[in-house]
């Protein structure tokens, strides 16, 4: 004799088993966390070789030149790959990450920037009319001019949509002033040395160029901007931790 089949358990304890628990969701935010060490080790980083880059030209403008351009190659290397490493992280912290404080003390570093190569500028064009250098000294000159140029437009590249022409101006006021100063040096102060005019221009040029290039907004960034861009395109959106839980 067969028994007939049973009917399904009733859903009461303890025919069912518990009710899971959901699993708990982390509260710990890993973009921001990520976020703001990127921001502190990249700052970090390029206080130090901006730092390290104004003492190295005070010490060229200082008595002891020669002792400051020997080793200049291993000075600026060691430089650059300070500067490199804190404006990649920096880029990171930027785009990666969206962080919205660090575009705003870049600026602020940005115009720090620029105040220092218009004082330098001035500087150069004072060692210039007084014309007590060589040769050496001169690519010096250029040299630490361009490189400040340079950290100016690797700052501007790390913020979206940043400007350069107001930072045009300054240089370009600064310029003027040198081409003022050439007039008078060689055309009303009968003892100066006539051959030196070739480093005075090569300067006023370049100088000028670039402003004129960095007032234009001419869009020869573009390049690098759309690379940067592309490179951060997949970027996480502000709402997601970094945890794949938005």
């Amino acid at each position: 004799m067969t028994k007939p089949p049973q009917g399904p358990l009733p859903k009461v304890p303890p025919f069912f088993p518990p009710p899971t628990k959901p699993p708990r969701k982390s509260n710990v935010d890993m973009r921001g966390m990520l976020s703001i060490l990127t921001m502190m080790v990249s700052l970090a980083a390029l206080t130090v070789s901006m730092f390290g880059a104004t003492v190295f030209v005070f010490d060229v403008f200082d008595d002891g030149l020669n002792k400051s351009i020997d080793g200049l190659f291993v000075k600026l290397i060691v430089l650059a790959l300070a500067f490199f490493f804190g404006w990649g992280v920096g880029l990171v912290c930027i785009r990666g990450f969206g962080n919205l404080i660090y575009p705003l003390i870049i600026q602020i570093y940005a115009w720090a920037c620029l105040i220092a190569v218009g004082i330098l500028y001035i500087k150069i064009i004072q060692k210039l009319y007084i014309q007590k250098y060589d040769a050496m000294h001169f690519w010096v000159y250029l040299l630490m001019l361009l490189g400040g140029l340079f950290v100016l437009i690797c700052l501007h590249l790390l913020v979206e949509g940043h400007d350069l022409r107001p930072f045009a101006i300054p240089l370009l006021i600064i310029s003027v002033l040198q081409l003022f100063v050439i007039v008078f040096r060689y055309v009303f102060d009968v003892v100066a040395n006539g051959w030196l005019v070739f480093a005075d221009l090569t300067i006023f040029i370049v100088m000028i160029s670039i402003s004129a290039l960095m007032l234009m907004h001419i869009g020869i960034l573009a390049p690098l901007r759309y690379f940067i861009d592309e490179l951060f395109s997949n970027r996480q959106e502000p709402g997601n931790n970094g945890n794949g839980e938005t």
